[in-house]
Formats: structure tokens, C-alpha cells, sequence
């Protein structure tokens, strides 16, 4: 029997059956799992607030079979709804939670990630550049998973790969130029498919809201 307390983000939603979900969460201590969110599609489901991509919640977790946990009285600690209502940050969160998932794939403990992740969802906001601030992450994650590359310093970057020298030495600044952004995100973002060998997905829709 599985039975642990720890911190999660979710990352990604899913439907199973005729009233749960899924959802794939990282947690703080026990790296990627999935979890079965029961009866959450029903009109007053206790759980629903945890069927949110992007919140962050305290619970215990546990399965007495299968391979989906169940988690037990979760405490809210961050709704999701804030990331999810704006179609440019959902957009800019989406590239970062499934390039999370494609970087860790495995149950293995990723704290300084799961961190770092927490500090791009507090620094994603409509009225920011979230581009921007989703290529300071994929930076930090590709550094935090072993492929760190390292990008010329500009203090007044005129080019995507320019802004992302600027983001590895600054981090979570607020930049103007969202056209400038957009094209670093795509830059990393080809940067990271390379080292993992995955086509991702989320990245499609970046021009669409740029």
C-alpha cells in the first residue's frame, strides 16, 4: 500500500470514466504521479477546486490498489483559475507543464524543479509577459535536468536568443517586447525538444495569442 503526505501542482487534466478525472501532478518530495480525482465531475464534487490545472494543493495520498493514488482531505493552498482564465497565460503555463512532464517522466523526488515551478506560477500574470516568463523557466529546467547552456548577456536584447541571455542572468523580470518573447519561447522551446527527443505540443498555440 502507497500511503505518503506531500505538496502538488497540477500539471494536466484528463476525463476518466463517467465522473472522475485524472490528473498528472509533480509533487515536492515524490516526483511525478498520477492521482484519480472520484466523483469530480459531479455539480457539487468537494474535489472540484483540485480539477484545475496549475493549483497547488497539501494532501495525503494513497491507493490500496491500482496505480492511480487517491488524495485524501487535499488542502488548497492555490487555485488554478487565475492561470487558466487568460488565454495567453494558460498558453504560456500549458508549454511549461508539459515540458515538465516530458523532462522528469519518472516517480523520482525533483524538489529544486517543483520549486522552480512554484516560482514561475507566482510570477505568471496577465498584465506580465508570460512568454517571457515561461522561457526563464524551460532555462532553469533544462539546467536543473543536466542540459545547461549557457547565452550571451545583453542588457538590451534585440533578438530572441539575446532575451534569452538576459533571462538566465536575470530571471523572472517583467520584459515588453512580447513579439521578442514569443520567438525565445519557440527558440527553447526547439532547444528542448532536441535534448529530449520529444515534439511538444502546447508550443503550437504560442502565435496564436502572441
Amino acid at each position: 500500500m502507497t500511503d505518503f503526505s506531500d505538496k502538488c501542482i497540477v500539471l494536466k487534466i484528463s476525463d476518466h470514466r463517467d465522473d472522475d478525472r485524472l490528473a498528472k501532478v509533480l509533487t515536492a518530495e515524490h516526483g511525478l504521479v498520477t492521482i484519480r480525482l472520484r466523483g469530480v465531475k459531479k455539480a457539487k464534487a468537494k474535489l472540484k477546486p483540485f480539477a484545475q490545472e496549475f493549483c497547488v494543493f497539501d494532501t495525503r495520498l494513497t491507493a490500496n490498489r491500482g496505480v492511480f493514488l487517491t488524495p485524501v482531505e487535499p488542502l488548497l493552498i492555490r487555485d488554478g483559475f487565475s492561470l487558466c482564465g487568460d488565454l495567453k497565460v494558460f498558453t504560456a503555463a500549458s508549454v511549461a507543464a508539459e515540458a515538465t512532464v516530458n523532462a522528469l517522466g519518472d516517480d523520482q523526488p525533483h524538489p529544486h524543479v517543483f520549486i522552480e515551478l512554484l516560482k514561475l506560477i507566482s510570477a505568471l500574470e496577465p498584465n506580465g509577459d508570460p512568454y517571457y516568463q515561461t522561457s526563464v523557466y524551460l532555462l532553469r529546467l533544462l539546467e536543473l535536468t543536466g542540459f545547461y547552456k549557457r547565452f550571451e548577456y545583453f542588457a538590451e536584447p534585440q533578438t530572441p536568443v539575446q532575451l534569452l541571455g538576459y533571462a538566465q542572468k536575470t530571471g523572472y523580470e517583467t520584459r515588453c517586447d512580447s513579439d521578442l518573447s514569443r520567438r525565445a519561447l519557440k527558440y527553447i522551446s526547439r532547444e528542448f525538444e532536441k535534448n529530449f527527443d520529444v515534439r511538444s505540443k502546447s508550443i503550437d498555440s504560442v502565435d496564436l495569442y502572441g
